[in-house]
């Protein structure tokens, strides 16, 4: 896509975005060395890498995967940072308990923060609701994980106002740094 938008003219007019769902690691797979450093150089291209959930329950509860996969997610979303490029991250809040929440939010935000101090500032909770297609089929426990939710992005907004000032708080997501330490 960037060399057809090159060829086309557009490469300073279009920006170009793509979601990962940090769930493989194709992109170091099978991408040669050339790609990965036009995707790292391009000027217009954003990338932004979604979170499924605050914990190894709550990422096997939003996926269906292995909980041992939790922890794969931050090993794939640290090698994106080591290709500085405007990177995002989604979360999703959607939890089968709000047991010990806050606690699970702290060490959340803790790892999010082992990878940069300013992750979180670039990280958007995602508010996942039900639609009509799907409200039908909805167990009980997908209908209380978001409400449950509500909770969870409340006890976000807290630790964010923990960590971070409030002009820190007030920037723009795309005017925080995520460089390197």
């Amino acid at each position: 896509m960037m060399t057809a938008l090159e060829n086309a003219g557009l490469a300073n007019l279009v920006y170009l975005w793509s979601d990962d769902n940090l769930s493989n690691d194709y992109l170091w797979k099978y991408l040669t060395p050339h790609d990965l450093e036009k995707l790292r150089s391009y000027t217009n291209y954003g990338r932004v890498a979604c979170f499924k959930g605050i914990d190894a329950e709550s990422f096997a509860f939003n996926t269906l995967a292995d909980p041992a996969l939790f922890e794969r997610q931050f090993e794939l979303f640290e090698r994106l940072t080591r290709l500085e490029i405007d990177l995002y991250a989604y979360v999703t809040f959607t939890v089968p308990s709000t047991t010990s929440i806050s606690s699970k939010m702290h060490s959340f935000m803790d790892r999010l923060q082992s990878i940069h101090e300013n992750l979180p500032l670039r990280t958007v909770p995602l508010r996942i609701q039900g639609l009509t297609p799907t409200l039908g089929r909805m167990k009980q426990e997908h209908s209380n994980s978001m409400q449950h939710q509500e909770t969870a992005i409340h006890i976000w907004n807290e630790e964010i106002s923990k960590r971070f000032s409030s002009s820190h708080i007030s920037q723009h997501i795309s005017t925080i740094s995520l460089a390197k330490r």
